[in-house]
């Protein structure tokens, strides 16, 4: 279904603005709220990661005769978590960084750390879950609740295949 031609009575607009300058996007405040946004949804996926931890050093399985924790397998998806967690973190702060010394960072810049950031908390957060299996999905552990949590992220505007697209084709008109 499209809309064209469709009269919009002037009595249902709020706030209209005129056409030009002042109607115009302001993508450089979009791009500072996208760092707020991923921010939260790192501390999402840090929660997450606690959540793990405590799970992995509190689960001893009979047969094994020690916590999970001590297995290569938990300590190398540990380091996997803290490796997308810790880059998310630089990449945000890094921006961050710039707004907090009063430069004016490019949006791409922000918008581009925003993406990756949530990119690499939201794999984080998917890990934890996948190696807990069961019991990483199970309402009785907070890491199911944080794992839906982080579901949100994509649905904050701009979302990111609108982004994409314009990183994109600023991309290939600045190469033409």
């Amino acid at each position: 279904m499209s809309f064209v031609d469709v009269e919009i009575p002037a009595g249902h607009i709020l706030d209209p603005v005129e056409r030009g300058a002042g109607a115009e996007q302001d993508n450089k405040g979009l791009a500072a709220l996208g760092l707020t946004v991923a921010a939260i949804y790192l501390g999402v996926a840090h929660a997450a990661q606690k959540a793990f931890h405590r799970f992995a050093h509190e689960r001893i399985p009979a047969n094994l005769g020690h916590p999970i924790a001590r297995t290569d397998r938990f300590r190398d998806a540990a380091s996997e978590i803290e490796v997308n967690l810790a880059g998310a973190r630089q990449l945000l702060y890094s921006v961050a960084d710039q707004y907090d010394r009063g430069e004016d960072p490019e949006p791409k810049a922000a918008q581009s750390a925003r993406i990756l950031a949530v990119r690499q908390a939201n794999a984080a957060v998917a890990l934890a879950v996948r190696l807990l299996g069961n019991p990483g999905l199970s309402r009785g552990l907070p890491l199911e609740r944080h794992l839906r949590d982080i579901q949100f992220a994509a649905v904050h505007a701009p979302q990111d295949d609108i982004v994409l697209r314009q990183l994109g084709t600023a991309a290939l008109d600045a190469g033409a």
